[in-house]
């Protein structure tokens, strides 16, 4: 079984929102403080709410506030989750309570799961009142041994992973692995582990501690006599406290309380030669991030492998990139897609370009905001005529860091050259009247370089707003039917796709030409930069036209240095004339006030 929807109201920043998500892994991408906590806290108080030591609960100030209504008063959160039937028997058995029929598919049915926080005052103090129920019909009262088959782990964007895998800690997440473990392979043997067993390990272990000729048991006396002959000496007369000592518990889950991680500090070792290692504090933020993530994932898939364990497990994770560089966060992240086949579905919250990278787009959501209002865009969702098949794969193909960032931005501009993805920052920051610095107002400008739009424009162009990207998208694009009928089509094709937030702003020529055609001023300082790049070319020293530097940047080869050479001219400029359909594109992506 898998979640597949949730449905959250009055919750934080969500008035009322529904999430879409898919078996397996599942990427909730967003700029800051679009949400991405808040649904992984609504999953915890959600998918928690068989666990008695759940960490997370609702507090008055997780009520929505709607900042347009300031009157408004909310007391009420209300989360639906719907999980989708697996193929095991035992689901349908454990969550019969839940069972909700499709009213439109007579052979379909899901599992439906309901909690309602109402904020009520005794006259002392607000509280919240929980109500939990299954299926269609309100009331309808769940079984806790039921809710106890939902389990979840969830890693922190900021873990403190020494203190999470210390011996002895309150929150050992080492030995929360091995107190799980039903069974352990020895040697070819595979052995069951139940309690039975587990107990006599632990009294055997213990065993070596407490026999008479075990020089332990006598350091443990020497050392209690010690203490208690103080207790005696600083206590009243048959009134002071007397204590026991001993070195474990006489438990099982005492005992793997106290496993250690150590890192070995030599990768090989000869015969004869003592192994060092370092202890986890010596470790680096991401070195150790990465151990205790494991020590999870272990834990995790043990109860996804054994049946004795919860029904349904799920990983949720704040920020994987958090202390791992960029090839780390690759191989974290592919390891979590193999995790799928084993039944765990996980959630991560992300605003990294590189994890978005690697996803796969089908398992995308992104949070977005418009108006104070969080809005959830999910490929998952979009049929064929919404996306193409074929524009997924090459979304997928083509989306490297730097376009994934499209996800994350205000505004962006699609270009197809390095020249323009050079020269018009500094055009926009520096000789627009309105002087709008694209790095500020959050705008991405994303060279596709020979990748057809549509891949890109099909994101923002959707008469359903559910169904596309809030932020506003402009192409800018040559269109120069005299030269070259392909691109003239290739504008055309375009050209075609404009609408909602999507804007095509078409070039009559090219950006270097219509740059220098714009006016005499312009003219002078091309040549002049495009001279001084080839100081010994006669036919460069008169004063030469838009065609020839064309020519010129063609047969040299060399249209990205003209480029960087004139960005660095612009840089000492006071004045440099725009063409106005880069004008138009970089104002119709510019947030507006």
């Amino acid at each position: 079984m898998y979640l597949s929807s949730l449905h959250i109201r009055q919750f934080r920043v969500f008035d009322d929102i529904t999430l879409y998500f898919k078996n397996g892994i599942n990427i909730l991408i967003g700029e800051n403080n679009s949400g991405k906590t808040a649904i992984i806290d609504a999953l915890r108080i959600c998918l928690g709410c068989g666990k008695p030591d759940n960490y997370i609960y609702i507090q008055e100030s997780d009520l929505h506030v709607n900042s347009t209504v300031p009157t408004e008063n909310n007391t009420t959160i209300q989360f639906d989750l719907t999980f989708e039937f697996g193929d095991a028997l035992i689901e349908r058995e454990c969550f019969y309570d839940f069972i909700s029929q499709d009213k439109e598919d007579p052979a379909k049915q899901t599992i439906q799961l309901h909690l309602k926080f109402i904020q009520e005052n005794n006259g002392k103090k607000k509280y919240f009142k929980r109500m939990i129920w299954g299926g269609d019909n309100e009331g309808q009262q769940v079984p806790y041994e039921s809710l106890q088959e939902i389990f979840y782990t969830y890693l922190s964007p900021l873990r403190d992973a020494v203190s999470c895998l210390r011996p002895y800690s309150y929150d050992n997440k080492t030995s929360q692995l091995f107190n799980q473990l039903t069974k352990y392979n020895k040697g070819e043997e595979e052995i069951e582990l139940n309690e039975e067993r587990k107990d006599l390990l632990a009294k055997n272990l213990y065993h070596v501690f407490e026999d008479d000729a075990s020089d332990w048991k006598h350091i443990l006396t020497t050392g209690k006599s010690k203490v208690n002959a103080h207790l005696e000496g600083t206590g009243i007369t048959r009134k002071h406290p007397n204590i026991e000592m001993r070195y474990v518990g006489r438990k099982f889950s005492d005992v793997v309380r106290g496993v250690e991680l150590k890192c070995p500090v030599y990768k090989t070792i000869e015969d004869g030669q003592e192994q060092k290692y370092f202890e986890l504090y010596q470790n680096g933020l991401g070195e150790n991030n990465l151990i205790f993530t494991s020590v999870v994932l272990g834990d995790l898939i043990n109860r996804c492998e054994d049946n004795a364990l919860e029904i349904y497990n799920a990983l949720l994770v704040e920020e994987p990139e958090a202390h791992l560089h960029p090839q780390y966060q690759n191989t974290f992240f592919e390891y979590l897609n193999e995790l799928q086949s084993k039944g765990l579905q996980v959630f991560v919250t992300s605003h990294s370009p590189t994890i978005t990278a690697k996803s796969d787009v089908n398992n995308i959501s992104v949070l977005q905001r418009k108006q104070n209002i969080v809005q959830s865009f999910s490929f998952g969702k979009l049929t064929e005529s919404d996306y193409p098949a074929e524009s997924k794969r090459h979304l997928r193909k083509f989306l490297d860091t730097t376009k994934a960032q499209l996800f994350f931005a205000n505004g962006v501009l699609l270009v197809e050259g390095v020249a323009e993805a050079i020269i018009i920052p500094i055009l926009a920051k520096k000789f627009l009247s309105e002087k709008i610095d694209l790095c500020k107002s959050g705008i991405e400008l994303v060279n596709i370089g020979g990748v057809a739009f549509n891949h890109f424009g099909l994101l923002f162009n959707n008469d359903d707003e559910s169904k596309r990207l809030l932020s506003k998208c402009a192409i800018i694009t040559d269109s120069d039917p005299e030269e070259d009928k392909d691109k003239s089509d290739r504008a055309q094709k375009a050209k075609d796709l404009e609408g909602q937030n999507l804007k095509v702003c078409l070039a009559p020529h090219t950006l270097e030409y219509d740059l220098f055609e714009q006016s005499e001023h312009n003219k002078s300082i091309m040549r002049d930069v495009y001279r001084k790049m080839h100081a010994q070319t006669n036919d460069l020293r008169g004063d030469f036209n838009a065609s020839t530097l064309m020519k010129k940047l063609k047969s040299n080869k060399d249209k990205a240095e003209f480029a960087l050479q004139l960005c660095d001219r612009l840089e000492t400029e006071v004045a440099f004339d725009v063409p106005d359909y880069i004008k138009d594109a970089i104002l119709f992506v510019a947030p507006s006030e």
